[in-house]
C-alpha cells in the first residue's frame, strides 16, 4: 500500500502515539539551545534570591491565564515557582485578568508548597481574584498600601492578619514581580506598579508562543529582564535547573510529532511523484 492510500486513521494513531509516548516515558531528546531571554529571566531570579536587598522581599506571582493555555503558562508556572520555593522566597499568588489563574495558579503554588515544606499564611499566600476593570487604580493604590488596597485573601481573610504579609505593606517590599499570562497583562505591572516605589521591581514574564513578539520591545529597553516564550521558554528553564518536568516531557512529544508530520509529507510526495510517472508512462 502506497503512502497516498493509506487509511488516515492510521496517520492519526501514529500521531497519537508518537505525542503520548514522551509524556508517560522518558524518551531521550537533546537539550534546547538556551535562548538569552530564558538566560537572563533564570539569572534575574538567581540575583534577587541572594542580593542582601531583596532575597526577603515578596515575589509576585500573577496568574493571568485560563485552561486555554495550561501546556505553556502552567508549565512555566511550574518551573519557576520550583526555583522559588528552592531559594526559600515568599510569594503571592494574585490575578486579575481571568478569575481561573486565581485557582490554577493557587492549586498549583499549593502542591509544590506543600513538597517543599512551606505552610500557607507563613511562606505564601494566594490575594486571590480582582476584576479587570479598575486594574490601574488598583496597582496604583498597592503602590502605597498592599493591605488596604487588597484587603483580604482567597480565604476572605484580612491580608493585616496573616503572619507572611506582616512584612510586606507597599511597592518597595516586592522584590519580583513575574507576569503569566496568554494576553499582554504584563503592561499594567509595567505602567503602574514596577517603578512607583523608591526602587525599580525586576519584572519578569511568561507569555505563550503568540504573545512573545509584543513583548520584546519591553525587554530590549530593559522594562523586562527575562522572558521565558511558550512552552519552549519552560524547557529551556527546566534544563538550567536540571530538574525536567512536564515541559521538558511536552516539548519532546512536540518535536517527535513535527519530525513525524514532516516524514509523512516527503513519504506522499515521493509517493505522489511515483504515482504520475506511472501514469505517464502508462500513456506513452
Amino acid at each position: 500500500m502506497r503512502i497516498p492510500q493509506l487509511d488516515r486513521r492510521v496517520l492519526y494513531m501514529l500521531l497519537a502515539l508518537v505525542v503520548s509516548i514522551p509524556l508517560l516515558v522518558n524518551v531521550p531528546l537533546p537539550p534546547p539551545a538556551i535562548t538569552p531571554p530564558t538566560k537572563s529571566f533564570y539569572e534575574t531570579i538567581e540575583t534577587v534570591s541572594t542580593d542582601p536587598k531583596t532575597k526577603d522581599k515578596l515575589v509576585i506571582i500573577s496568574c493571568n491565564f485560563g485552561s486555554g493555555t495550561l501546556a505553556e503558562n502552567l508549565s512555566q508556572l511550574e518551573a519557576t515557582l520550583n526555583l522559588i520555593v528552592s531559594k526559600r522566597m515568599k510569594f503571592a499568588i494574585f490575578a486579575f485578568n481571568d478569575p481561573q489563574g486565581r485557582d490554577l495558579g493557587g492549586s498549583t503554588a499549593q502542591r509544590i508548597a506543600d513538597k517543599a515544606g512551606y505552610k500557607y499564611g507563613e511562606d505564601w499566600v494566594n490575594w486571590g481574584f480582582r476584576p479587570p476593570q479598575g486594574i490601574q487604580s488598583l496597582l496604583k493604590a498597592m503602590v502605597n498600601d498592599l493591605h488596604g488596597a487588597l484587603g483580604t485573601d482567597v480565604k476572605g481573610t484580612k491580608l493585616s492578619t496573616i503572619p507572611v504579609m506582616a512584612n510586606y505593606k507597599k511597592a518597595d517590599d516586592v522584590g519580583l514581580i513575574i507576569e503569566y499570562a496568554a494576553a499582554d497583562t504584563v503592561k499594567y505591572w509595567v505602567q503602574f506598579f514596577q517603578r512607583a516605589g523608591t526602587t525599580p521591581i525586576a519584572t519578569l514574564f511568561c507569555p505563550t508562543s503568540v504573545m512573545a513578539n509584543e513583548a520584546y520591545p519591553m525587554l530590549e529597553t530593559g522594562q523586562l529582564q527575562g522572558m521565558l516564550v511558550g512552552l519552549k521558554g519552560a524547557n529551556e528553564f527546566e534544563t538550567l535547573m536540571k530538574r525536567p518536568g512536564f515541559a521538558t516531557r511536552a516539548s519532546a512529544s512536540l518535536s517527535y510529532s513535527h519530525l513525524l508530520i514532516i516524514l509523512l509529507i516527503i513519504l506522499g510526495n515521493v509517493g505522489m511523484i511515483q504515482d504520475r510517472k506511472r501514469q505517464q508512462g502508462a500513456t506513452k
